[in-house]
């Protein structure tokens, strides 16, 4: 199984500039490249403080001679809102600077807000990205793309920038519960990665339960069906601290969801907290998140993992509200006395 840090670079504070997040970013990126994380995560959003990762490929490039041995994937390109040969060939250029480290993932998007400004019809978005793993096939399969579909329309085409990796691992987000969708990732060898917020472990357990069902190759055993999954993380032995970051997870789940509903209020690009549909308390909260000290989340985490058998697990750990100095922190207690307890509590959970 594998761990990767994922970097949403939320604006929650006006006073914090565009700038100071990235440098908080690209420090962060760095000190999980230190502690053995395999893949470095970059989110894809639009016109809000939610998130200032317009373009996780150009983040993405510029970590790639930051960094040596991280892999650098996209948590996720938008598919709907790029021509599918632009997106190939920025993937290539990303593949080349970066020695071969790329790890795509790709998604259908779910935010009207941002569809609706750049004119694309949220409606198709699912069909758009079926249509796009065809192409990519057909990219990662020989020197020639040429497409006709409903949505894409392609001419051949010969690509004179090629990717160092032969097929890059591909990870794709959301749709759990759509079966033709998860057929196709199984089909195509590629890796289904959901979002799970503070969703229980029983919650969690059903949508992996989803797409094992739906995954043709795996006959109903998870252990043949591959899983990836988002926690947020936060290493502490305050009380008041983990509260803190359940409160910055929840600000991120009310945001999200008011632009996942299309009941999001804006102040100018930023976005108005308001509760979210069916919300627990947040000491609730707090217990579901994998935060706490090193020997709960190490306990945690060997309990999420004995039940749902993820092949990946992208940790949220730059937690909106929480200084620079504690997420710094935090990952390298992970590193140093969570990861070190985890066979422990893996060995304690079987027995």
């Amino acid at each position: 199984m594998q761990f990767g840090l994922f970097s949403l670079m939320t604006q929650r504070d006006r006073a914090t500039g565009a700038r100071r997040i990235y440098d908080d970013m690209v420090e962060q990126v760095k000190l999980a490249e230190q502690i053995g994380f395999d893949i470095a995560w970059f989110a894809e959003h639009h016109f809000s403080n939610y998130s200032l990762s317009p373009s996780p490929l150009t983040l993405a490039t510029c970590l790639a001679p930051q960094t040596s041995r991280i892999r650098l994937g996209t948590a996720v390109i938008v598919v709907p809102l790029y021509h599918p040969l632009r997106m190939l060939e920025d993937i290539a250029m990303l593949d080349v600077i970066s020695g071969g480290r790329t790890v795509i993932g790709l998604g259908s998007g779910y935010q009207q807000y941002e569809f609706h400004k750049f004119g694309v019809d949220l409606g198709a978005a699912r069909d758009v990205l079926l249509e796009t793993m065809d192409v990519i096939e057909q990219y990662f399969a020989g020197p020639l793309v040429a497409y006709e579909g409903k949505h894409i329309h392609i001419p051949q085409t010969c690509f004179s920038l090629r990717p160092i990796q032969h097929r890059p691992d591909i990870y794709i987000a959301g749709l759990a519960n759509d079966p033709v969708t998860q057929r196709r990732i199984a089909e195509n060898g590629y890796v289904p990665i959901v979002t799970t917020g503070w969703s229980s472990l029983e919650q969690i357990g059903a949508m992996r339960r989803a797409i094992t069902a739906a995954n043709p190759l795996a006959g109903g055993d998870p252990g043949r069906a591959p899983f990836a999954m988002q926690r947020y993380v936060f290493v502490t032995d305050r009380r008041d601290e983990a509260l803190q970051a359940a409160e910055g997870a929840r600000y991120i789940r009310r945001i999200a969801m008011a632009m996942r509903n299309n009941v999001a209020r804006l102040d100018g690009a930023f976005l108005r907290e308001e509760p979210a549909p069916d919300e627990p308390p947040l000491e609730q909260i707090a217990d579901r998140l994998l935060v706490g000290d090193a020997e709960l989340c190490a306990e945690k985490l060997a309990r999420e993992i004995a039940a749902l058998q993820p092949t990946h697990i992208s940790c949220f750990m730059a937690i909106p509200g929480m200084p620079q100095d504690r997420v710094l922190r935090s990952m390298e207690r992970f590193g140093s006395e969570v990861m070190p307890r985890l066979d422990r509590a893996l060995r304690s959970v079987a027995a």
